[in-house]
């Protein structure tokens, strides 16, 4: 018996090979019967990432240099695509290679650069309450709005002497003038070196006699 051996055409087969000097891409050779067709890979850049690694550029200069300013230049000259922003450690050590400077340092001062004026408060006392109680006669229902005024007016041109780490406080007693003596009386628990105060007495009306008080007591 014969025996029939068919011949079946090899398919041109493409591989991806590594394209020798000599030769060029896109170029054809028959091997073993078969059409081998030769193809240069082609290279892409990937978009979106970075083309060097910033956190080995920041070790390789943290190891070698203590200035940050070689570190800011080589991430700034590090090319980034499509502007993807940079991890939050080194975008701050670009922002600003100088630490922060604190705003508020102690003063050191044991004392204050504006003391209480006690004679400065006397005055406005007096001016204060013989403006207000001039020809005003005693009432029990207008007195406690008349005290918190003169109070108010009293404390707003003590501010304006702008005494420096005083703490203010105005109290203003009206009483009744009806055949009987006042006495007033002021218990203070504080620094006696250091804090203050000021009083006077109104009584040039014959209804009603009047007594205020500024307490200044220090801060430090």
């Amino acid at each position: 018996m014969k025996q029939q051996q068919a011949t079946v055409p090899s398919a041109p087969v493409s591989a991806p090979t590594s394209a020798t000097p000599g030769s060029s891409a896109g170029s054809t050779g028959s091997a073993g019967g078969g059409t081998v067709t030769v193809v240069a890979p082609v290279s892409r850049k990937k978009t979106g990432k970075f083309l060097g690694s910033a956190l080995n550029i920041t070790n390789r200069y943290r190891a070698n240099s203590s200035s940050l300013s070689k570190v800011s230049l080589a991430i700034t000259n590090l090319k980034v695509i499509q502007n993807v922003p940079l991890p939050p450690p080194i975008s701050a050590m670009l922002a600003s290679d100088v630490p922060p400077i604190c705003k508020f340092l102690p003063s050191y001062r044991l004392c204050s650069r504006n003391p209480f004026n006690r004679e400065a408060c006397e005055v406005i006392l007096r001016e204060s309450m013989d403006k207000s109680l001039q020809g005003v006669e005693y009432s029990s229902y207008f007195a406690p709005s008349l005290c918190q005024q003169i109070c108010e007016d009293i404390k707003t041109r003590v501010k304006e002497l702008k005494f420096d780490r005083y703490k203010i406080i105005v109290t203003v007693t009206i009483g009744e003038r009806y055949m009987q003596g006042l006495k007033a009386i002021s218990q203070f628990l504080w620094d006696p070196e250091k804090d203050s105060y000021a009083s006077c007495i109104y009584d040039a009306s014959p209804s009603l006699v009047a007594v205020g008080t500024i307490y200044a007591i220090y801060f430090d």
